[in-house]
């Protein structure tokens, strides 16, 4: 090939920033909205203080028709699909997944003296939907970040 046909450096790089802001316009695009997320960890915590109050069968009817509403608008308002799916992300989803069920684990063995309820039931559903709204966060902000960097390998993306 002719040298003059090769680009300058300068285009080179302006190339190259052309592609990485393309690629982090694409991934803030598909990111899922916060309304999803408020409402699944609404749901999780309304279903946790049910649960810590003594209403087991109202707790569970809220936790699968509040994952059904929520899964619903998921699939009817989702902007992207990509999912990264290699041992990193399982890795990473699983120790952030953990620390959130190690403090609600803690909280949901513990029996409250009847005098403490309903505060300590409406605090736990409190943390519980507080946390789960983080790791939802956390956990779109880790495939955002993947996706923009371009960190994924060509068979880790679902």
């Amino acid at each position: 090939m002719d040298p003059s046909h090769y680009p300058t450096q300068d285009e080179a790089q302006a190339s190259l920033d052309q592609i990485t802001e393309s690629r982090q316009a694409a991934a803030i695009a598909t990111r899922r909205p916060v309304w999803i997320d408020v409402a699944l960890a609404t749901t999780v915590g309304a279903a946790l203080a049910l649960g810590t109050a003594g209403h087991l069968a109202v707790a569970a009817v809220v936790l699968l028709v509040g994952a059904l509403v929520v899964t619903v608008a998921q699939r009817r308002h989702a902007r992207g699909r990509g999912q990264l799916f290699d041992q990193r992300a399982i890795g990473a989803r699983a120790a952030r997944f953990a620390l959130l069920y190690a403090v609600l684990f803690v909280l949901v063995q513990f029996t409250p003296p009847e005098v403490w309820q309903p505060w300590y039931s409406l605090g736990v559903g409190l943390l519980a939907a507080v946390g789960s709204f983080a790791w939802l966060r956390w956990e779109d902000r880790y495939r955002i970040r993947r996706l923009t960097a371009g960190d994924y390998g060509r068979y880790d993306l679902l």
